[in-house]
């Protein structure tokens, strides 16, 4: 689900940490969407809510290599191709943080695993 800002997003995010509060783990595209596979895209918001929200949980960044190619977007079958997923250490929101520093230090977790190939 794709939101963008507005009483549906609240939603969302609550729905999200409720899952959290039952101990459930959550997958999270902190993009919004699919890319195209040419990079990562700026951060949406929400992964900073979280962290705001619940400042324990740990959040792992994950590199998925080649997902475009196995599961191009609009497509709802993978293509059996080789990918790769890459994961990084625990991030948490530092006391002092701002939304942006925040959004940065987490795209730049990314980025560094994408390096790693």
């Amino acid at each position: 689900m794709v939101t963008r800002g507005g009483a549906g997003s609240r939603d969302a995010l609550h729905q999200l940490i409720a899952a959290l509060d039952e101990g459930d783990s959550l997958i999270i595209f902190p993009e919004g969407t699919r890319g195209d596979g040419g990079g990562v895209g700026e951060l949406r918001p929400g992964l900073y809510h979280i962290a705001r929200e619940r400042p324990a949980v740990e959040l792992v960044p994950v590199f998925l290599d080649n997902l475009n190619r196995i599961l191009p977007k609009g497509e709802y079958l993978p293509v059996p191709l080789i990918g790769r997923v890459t994961f990084g250490g625990p991030i948490r929101l530092e006391a002092g943080e701002d939304r942006h520093a925040f959004l940065q230090r987490a795209r730049d977790a990314l980025l560094n695993l994408g390096d790693r190939r």
